[in-house]
Parts: structure tokens; sequence; C-alpha cells
């Protein structure tokens, strides 16, 4: 006679078996929740090139490491073009084939303009180009894509950015030559025409941008969108590194770069003086005014300075980032600028750079270090240098320097070639 198995045994041998299901259960759901993620992963990393420029557009910062801006090329304009092609003419007779001709208007369209920028600074508003934009040269760049699942690179949009031509002097077109009457420059573009006018500058925070290469249909932000977007950036994206990317490149946080001004032949900061006359003051107030501040400010200065005087001029919130070196610059060893620079920044840092020291043979040196030297010029964004030149027009100003004028404009062609924005500094 059999006996009967004892209830609760059977209740535990069934209990055993639905967990071992339910455990099965739960393995299936997470072997298909990761494929989901896994797959949804490769797609949002770039799927197709469309897609690729897309979420590179849209969600730039979440996937940093995985598009970047890269320089394309420098392209003057006819008006610049002009200047270049007869420079070695034009430097004997400048104010008078200045305010001459179409010159005089083309002037006149371009400081408009630039007084313009200069006041509402970053806030582009629209995606059309102004029309008096002709004037200005470009600086054109392309973002490329990295695609995770194929090891593959793909460009994706391009942009152009406005700079002020190379004409003339290299400086405000309306100082040093002669003025004109009101019926052909308007009486208030004089305003600020002074020897130290900068107003000829248009740095890169107040530089109006345009794409260059038309949106794909299926790309998620449209042109507008992606003017207004950016225009909202303090500097932009493009701005933060110049190199191509390769397999071997590995691409920091842009996000988390920095803004450092290198100001050589800095002099004082400046307090209750006019804005023109400093450098470092000068810069200090631009990018302020636009919610900009300089994490770090390298100041060198050969003129020995009273050091009470010059770090009591500081603001408050310059005085913990500045670096005063005062004592001249040199082509090798630690008071060359450049040893600081290559220790201090990186690529996703903005780079600004002022050469204006007042010593020709050191000056030309370190700017031709630049040239040459990728490791240098590959940091600097925007650099200034006020290139003393044999020209008639500054033989009251300067002391008789080697070069002529003709040798200014092949330098800063070069430097722009190089994707660094390179400004005539007064």
């Amino acid at each position: 006679m059999s006996q009967k198995e004892p209830v609760h045994g059977t209740w535990l041998r069934r209990s055993a078996i639905i967990l071992v299901i339910a455990l099965m259960l739960l393995s299936l759901v997470f072997m298909y929740t990761k494929f989901s993620y896994n797959n949804a992963k490769y797609t949002l990393f770039a799927e197709n090139d469309s897609q690729c420029e897309s979420y590179c557009l849209t969600k730039e910062q979440t996937f940093e490491k995985k598009c970047h801006w890269y320089f394309v090329n420098y392209t003057p304009s006819a008006w610049e073009r002009m200047w270049y092609d007869n420079i070695e003419e034009l430097q004997n007779k400048v104010c008078s084939t200045l305010t001459t001709g179409n010159n005089v208007d083309k002037t006149v369209l371009l400081m408009k303009r630039l007084v313009e920028l200069q006041k509402i600074g970053k806030s582009q508003q629209h995606d059309e180009q102004y029309v008096n934009d002709e004037v200005f040269s470009r600086m054109f760049y392309r973002q490329r894509c990295f695609n995770s699942r194929t090891k593959t690179y793909s460009d994706g949009i391009e942009v152009f950015q406005l700079i002020e031509p190379l004409v003339g002097l290299l400086r405000d077109p309306l100082t040093i030559c002669s003025r004109l009457d009101a019926s052909r420059v308007p009486p208030s573009l004089y305003n600020g025409a002074v020897l130290l006018s900068k107003r000829h500058i248009l740095l890169s925070i107040s530089a109006p941008f345009y794409i260059s290469s038309p949106l794909s249909q299926q790309q998620v932000m449209s042109t507008k969108d992606f003017i207004m977007t950016y225009s909202k950036s303090n500097v932009h994206p493009w701005m933060h590194g110049r190199s191509k990317m390769n397999a071997s490149l590995t691409i920091g946080n842009r996000s988390n770069g920095k803004l450092i001004l290198f100001d050589l032949g800095s002099s004082e900061f400046g307090k209750n003086v006019d804005i023109d006359t400093t450098s470092t003051r000068w810069f200090y107030e631009y990018y302020k005014r636009l919610d900009l501040n300089f994490d770090r400010i390298i100041a060198f200065e050969a003129r020995v300075l009273n050091a009470t005087v010059a770090w009591e001029q500081l603001p408050e919130d310059v005085f913990p980032v500045y670096t005063l070196i005062n004592t001249g610059c040199t082509v090798t060893g630690k008071f060359n600028p450049w040893f600081t620079l290559q220790k201090i920044a990186k690529p996703e840092d903005h780079v600004i750079v002022k050469v204006d020291i007042d010593t020709f043979d050191v000056e030309r040196t370190l700017i031709d270090q630049i040239v040459n030297d990728s490791a240098i010029h590959s940091l600097i964004d925007e650099l200034f240098f006020e290139h003393h030149v044999l020209v008639n027009e500054m033989r009251a100003f300067w002391r008789p320097p080697p070069d002529p004028l003709s040798q200014s404009y092949v330098l800063f062609t070069k430097l722009r070639q190089l994707g660094i924005r390179m400004h005539g500094w007064p």
C-alpha cells in the first residue's frame, strides 16, 4: 500500500519550479532590454551619415567625443583680392587709393557694418546674409562625425564666419588718411576714428556666421534653428580647435574649454583712461560686455611697472586670473611666451594672442614661430599684431622697419590660411 506524498513537499517542488521559471523570464527580459539599448545606442551614435549630422547638430555636447569641428579654408573677399594682387604697387599710395573710386563706397559699407556688429555682439537673429557682408572675407569650418559601428568618419554641415578684409593699412580705414567730405563719408562714421581705433576688428564672438552647405531634409534641426542655437553660444564650437579628426586623435571636452588671453606688450591694465589706449583692458571690457570672462590672462611687459599701481588697477574679477610677467619677451627659453602657451593651453581652449612689443626682430621671430610650428599655431584662435612696416603713411609713427607693407599682406594671409583669425592691431 503506497503512502501519499506530504502536501508540504509538493508545495516546495512547485514553488521551486515557479521560481526557476520566473528567473528565466527575468533573464530574457534583461537580455532583450540590453539588446534594445545597444541597438538604440548604435542608432544614436550615427547609424548613417545623415543621422550623424542631425545628432551632431542637436546633441553635440552629449556626443562630443563623436563629433568635431575643423577649419576648412580661408576665402578673401573680392575687395581684399584686389588689394592683395596689387599691393606691390598700392603700398606706395595707400591713402590715395583708399580715398578714391569704389574703395570709398566699400569703406563706408564696411565700417557701418563693423560698428553695428561690435555693438550688438553675438546676437544674430536671422539666417539670411546681410547685403553688405559681401565686403567681408570668410573663414570656413566643417563638422566631422565618427560612426562608432563602422569606425569611419563623415563630414557634416559646413559654415562660414565673417572676418574683416585685409585692405589699406590693415587698420581702421577712416584713420591716418585725410578725412573726406560729408557727401562721400557720413560724418558720424568719423566718431571714434582715432589713431588707435579698433573699430576695424571683427572678433569671432561678434562675427555673423552662415551655412555654406545646405542641411539635408533628414536632419532634425532646420537652418534657422541652427543659426539661432549657435548664435546663443558664448564662443562658437568651431573656435575651440581646428584639427581634422583621425583615428589617433582623442578629442577633449570642448564645453570645458577655457578663455585665455596672452597680451605681449600689455603695459598697465589702466584705470579711468581712454579704453582705446589700452590692450588688456580693451579685451576685458569687450568680452565682459558679451558676458564672457577670461579664465587666464598672461601679460608680458618689458617696461618696468610700479607693482602696486599695476595690481591696484585690476578689477576684482581679473585679479585672481591675471599673471604679470614684467620682463621682455625672448625668442627662446622660459620668457618665450609660446613656452608658457604650450604648458597651459589645450586644444579645447579659446586662445587670444596680441603681439605689440615694439621690438621688430623679436616680434617677427615670435610670429614666424607661430607660422612654422603647428604645436603653437594649433592652439591660437585669434591673433593680433601691429606689424611695423615701411610705408609712407606711417613714417611719423614708426621707426624705419625693414619690411614693406606687402609682407604684411603675405603674412596675415598665411596665418588666416592656417585657421587663425588674424587681425591688424593699431
